[in-house]
């Protein structure tokens, strides 16, 4: 990690509130009105002293922070979180939270605070809006992440503020995805949704009906029907087929194969059946999609 000179260090770690050892921050000129989609106003790294308090009604932006190293304690929403390595917290703006570091073993953390049309999903996502804490199994890839918006925030090379987003972004979903495979933060009838589409995406290209499926994850077909409706809000058919719809465009995009040889490729006996389901997809015959983007790359000269 980076060390700041003498004359600055000593700017951040010669009073209160919030008394740190060593730190790091760079800022953004991201305006409070910000209304786009999202961008970083300001990050760092501390590295907290024993007396590390902070203590605030209120603030106005979008908070994450990362805990690398030692523990500490968040106060929020009537719960006291533990501060350990691997745990992210957050909360949004105008929430009261109280952040203190163990007096023994005060924690070292990387955060980032951030405005925007997109941070209320993110933060809904993520989990963080409901619960303010989330600790992973997967704490290496977590903490790359926050290295790679801290690094990329202080050595401001072209296009910083969108990189850092995007990692950003990518922080919050792949939290989202981490709770959501969480098993004891799945309910049943997740993770049987889970199976079912697991089941169809290794096997779609020979699945002829819905009813394999359930048969093969052995459950009733209309209670898989209601859980697509709930979890992915189309009939299992409907995603069976645009999955089938989407590997023959690709088939006939990079392979001279027959139009008959790329529909038994997918399961489909009759090309008469799979041309109409293929126009209706995807707005074209198969041989006209293929005709007009050989005469698009023609045209353009792309590969």
């Amino acid at each position: 990690m980076r060390r700041f000179t003498q004359a600055i260090k000593k700017k951040f770690t010669s009073g209160k509130p919030g008394r740190v050892l060593d730190a790091e921050y760079f800022y953004y000129d991201t305006a409070p009105d910000y209304n786009h989609d999202l961008a970083i106003v300001c990050g760092g790294y501390e590295k907290c002293a024993p007396d590390f308090d902070i203590n605030r009604n209120n603030y106005p932006y979008y908070f994450v922070k990362y805990t690398i190293r030692g523990k500490g304690t968040l106060d929020i929403n009537a719960q006291m979180l533990p501060l350990k390595p691997g745990v992210l917290t957050g909360f949004e703006p105008g929430t009261a939270h109280h952040y203190k570091a163990d007096p023994v073993d005060p924690m070292e953390h990387i955060f980032v605070t951030f405005v925007g049309r997109q941070a209320a999903e993110l933060f809904t996502k993520s989990t963080l809006r409901q619960k303010h804490f989330i600790e992973t199994a997967d704490a290496n890839s977590m903490q790359k992440l926050c290295h790679k918006i801290l690094d990329i925030g202080l050595q401001k090379p072209p296009f910083s503020q969108e990189i850092c987003c995007h990692y950003l972004c990518i922080l919050l979903i792949e939290m989202a995805v981490s709770c959501a495979n969480s098993t004891t933060q799945l309910s049943l009838s997740m993770r049987t949704y889970q199976k079912c589409k697991t089941y169809i995406d290794a096997h779609f290209s020979w699945i002829q009906t819905p009813g394999e499926v359930a048969e093969q994850c052995d459950i009733d077909v209309r209670y898989m029907a209601s859980l697509f409706k709930r979890y992915c809000h189309i009939p299992p058919s409907q995603y069976i087929m645009g999955l089938k719809l989407n590997k023959a465009a690709n088939l006939l995009l990079t392979t001279d194969d027959k139009i008959k040889e790329i529909a038994e490729q997918i399961g489909f006996a009759d090309p008469y059946h799979f041309s109409k389901n293929f126009k209706q997809f995807h707005g074209r015959s198969p041989n006209h999609y293929r005709y007009e983007h050989m005469r698009d790359t023609k045209a353009t000269g792309t590969p």
